[in-house]
């Protein structure tokens, strides 16, 4: 199975084969979705101060994503998956790291974590276009 950010390695270390085809009734929109629905969560954690573009580029290199990014990924991917069958027998273990996952990521965004992942890029700005403002109001100028 394709996916777009994790790879097969990556899941069957977390969840065996036999128990993610009898919860996804082996539809594989199933898992792409419960996919792009972790990436996202993940994604809106990290976006205010990582570049997320770069951190989830389209066509990922599994050498390069950073391993923090891709279990806590991988950690809201399974929860997701085990909620789809009944969310009051979901494992343990699945509820304690997708708490901790969740936990982590709203770390990061209020800026109390900080993990080795691009930053947003700076706007740039033009040589050509003039700087202003930046002094003291005085009586609606700027001097």
């Amino acid at each position: 199975m394709a996916y777009a950010f994790l790879t097969a390695e990556d899941v069957n270390s977390r969840i065996r084969n036999e128990h993610r085809t009898a919860i996804t009734d082996n539809v594989e929109a199933v898992e792409l979705s419960c996919e792009s629905m972790a990436i996202a969560k993940v994604k809106s954690a990290l976006g205010g101060r990582y570049d997320v573009a770069a951190i989830f580029p389209a066509t990922p290199d599994p050498g390069s994503r950073n391993p923090l990014v891709v279990l806590h990924t991988l950690n809201v991917f399974v929860y997701l998956m085990y909620r789809r069958i009944n969310p009051r027998k979901i494992p343990m273990t699945v509820k304690e790291d997708h708490d901790e996952s969740l936990a982590w990521l709203d770390k990061v965004a209020e800026g109390k974590e900080s993990p080795d992942l691009p930053a947003v890029p700076d706007p740039e700005v033009s040589a050509m276009v003039p700087r202003v403002g930046g002094g003291k109001a005085m009586g609606g100028h700027y001097f």
